[in-house]
């Protein structure tokens, strides 16, 4: 690890780093694209998902992406008037996804700081995981009709070359291949 993040391996390095990235995470989920009816909203958080996924250990990663989707999803639904019930199954779907994500990314060290085929292969499982986990929860939330709706979650895959950009210029400047 570089000794640029020699911080990060403290206790309150590890703390400030998960409340950081948290925050970071919840505001993208804050910052909503329209979509024509019946869909809601496009959010910016699958960006921070793929890249957390990546470069963070499993489960801090999972830990980070549940915090801020519990917290952005709590304000959009108190705003925007949603179910409750969209709470806890984003934290779990999207907490699930980076956890897949960062799982099959450990599988192979990174020898470089350009991201590799099995890192972007990740981030595809885990936006095909995001979508089935959705779409599941709303055949048994909503029936099989409004559920057919969160199949159109599969467009979250146009964040990956995003993500893709900004995992790499993180791994240039920093001159590291992961942070955790």
């Amino acid at each position: 690890m570089s000794e640029r993040l020699y911080w990060i391996r403290r206790k309150s390095g590890r703390i400030a780093f998960i409340g950081i990235m948290t925050a970071l995470t919840t505001l993208m989920n804050l910052i909503m694209v329209p979509m024509p009816q019946p869909l809601a909203e496009y959010d910016l958080s699958p960006i921070l998902i793929y890249l957390s996924g990546v470069m963070i250990d499993p489960i801090t990663a999972g830990i980070i992406i549940a915090l801020a989707q519990g917290i952005g999803v709590t304000i959009k639904s108190i705003n925007f008037g949603w179910p409750l019930v969209f709470i806890p199954g984003a934290m779990f779907v999207r907490g699930i996804e980076a956890i897949i994500i960062s799982l099959i990314c450990r599988r192979k060290k990174p020898t470089s700081y350009s991201i590799s085929s099995y890192e972007i292969v990740s981030m595809i499982i885990g936006v095909i995981w995001e979508t089935v986990g959705f779409t599941v929860a709303d055949v048994i939330l909503f029936g099989p009709g409004m559920a057919f709706i969160t199949l159109f979650t599969i467009v979250d895959a146009i964040f990956i070359p995003i993500a893709i950009i900004i995992v790499v210029a993180v791994r240039r400047s920093l001159k590291i291949y992961r942070f955790t």
